[in-house]
């Protein structure tokens, strides 16, 4: 069993018709990143299922403004595109998870709910797009829905601008309250915990990184996904990925190879990594893990992260394929 637990299909985003300036390698800009083609991807690479993750324009307008000098035209994808495209006709493949929408509107608890009657398995927040703390009372409503649902959530720590928005430091000590309070809701977050570049915190190699180690110690319900860790890529093209690997020993070193999964954030880094190298990079070269641990972080811990929320007929067809 193999699960990407952090990947996405796309339209486009930034295209080259309106944006000329970014380079053909920027493959997203001309090149449709499909349902088809992801599951074409994964056919040829063995991975067994992934969590899909829809986000709309509106969704990531913090990200396409203040660091892409971009706007909401130049991203098309999103939560319809996401189902009819993948969701929809790859049920075996993809389990999906929804982007929350400001918790500040007063529709986005109704929305939230539609997404979950749609088949939501959980929620993706990303707090430093909406400038607010995780802590801030606009979340709680959401948070009391979502364990009440028995859903996930999958946090994103990633574009944080220290002044407007929580540090990431920050973030992890309102997520260790988060984590008390309602310690019956699972919850991913991605990057390896951060999203970056500048902050210490989001390097699993600096010694910042232990307010990451200490919080998921300390609580049960929290593991920690791996696609490109504190969206720092310092390897390009060179496989095997030496300096990924590094940080991502650094972090089973640190929370253990129980608190983590595998992921891809699929198609972001194809300019550097295609499908079968970045599992490859894993189960041929991560050699830090032993050879329980590596099926843990490729999908045993994913799995049982959603076994719950998975029909019956499919939880036992997974075992048996197992057998």
């Amino acid at each position: 069993m193999i699960i990407d637990t952090e990947c996405h299909v796309i339209f486009r985003v930034f295209p080259r018709e309106s944006n000329p300036a970014r380079p053909m390698t920027t493959r997203a800009s001309w090149h449709e990143y499909s349902g088809d083609l992801f599951a074409a991807e994964m056919e040829r690479s063995g991975v067994d299922k992934g969590f899909l993750i829809s986000y709309d324009a509106d969704d990531i307008r913090w990200y396409l403004e203040k660091f892409e000098g971009a706007d909401e035209t130049d991203f098309y994808g999103g939560r319809r595109y996401t189902l009819e495209s993948a969701v929809k006709k790859y049920p075996d493949r993809f389990l999906w998870f929804a982007t929350l929408k400001n918790p500040t509107r007063q529709d986005t608890l109704q929305r939230m709910q539609e997404d979950f009657d749609d088949g939501a398995l959980g929620m993706k927040i990303f707090p430093a797009y909406v400038q607010l703390p995780l802590n801030h009372p606009s979340y709680i409503p959401i948070y009391r829905a979502i364990a009440e649902a028995d859903r996930r959530i999958i946090f994103s720590f990633e574009d944080t601008w220290p002044g407007i928005t929580p540090d990431v430091g920050e973030y992890w000590q309102q997520l260790d309250w988060m984590l008390g309070e309602f310690p019956t809701i699972k919850v991913q977050i991605n990057h390896g915990g951060a999203g970056n570049p500048q902050d210490p915190v989001s390097d699993p190699l600096n010694p910042a990184a232990r307010i990451i180690f200490d919080v998921v110690g300390r609580h049960e319900n929290v593991w920690l996904s791996t696609a490109w860790l504190g969206k720092q890529w310092e390897d390009e093209s060179e496989y095997p990925y030496r300096k990924y690997l590094a940080r991502l020993e650094s972090l089973r070193n640190g929370v253990g190879a129980k608190r983590l999964f595998w992921a891809t954030d699929w198609p972001w880094l194809e300019a550097y990594q295609n499908y079968p190298q970045a599992v490859d990079c894993i189960r041929k070269h991560a050699t830090f893990f032993t050879e329980e641990e590596r099926q843990d972080f490729l999908g045993e811990n994913a799995f049982n992260f959603v076994k719950d929320l998975l029909p019956a007929y499919e939880r036992a067809r997974i075992f048996s394929d197992r057998k």
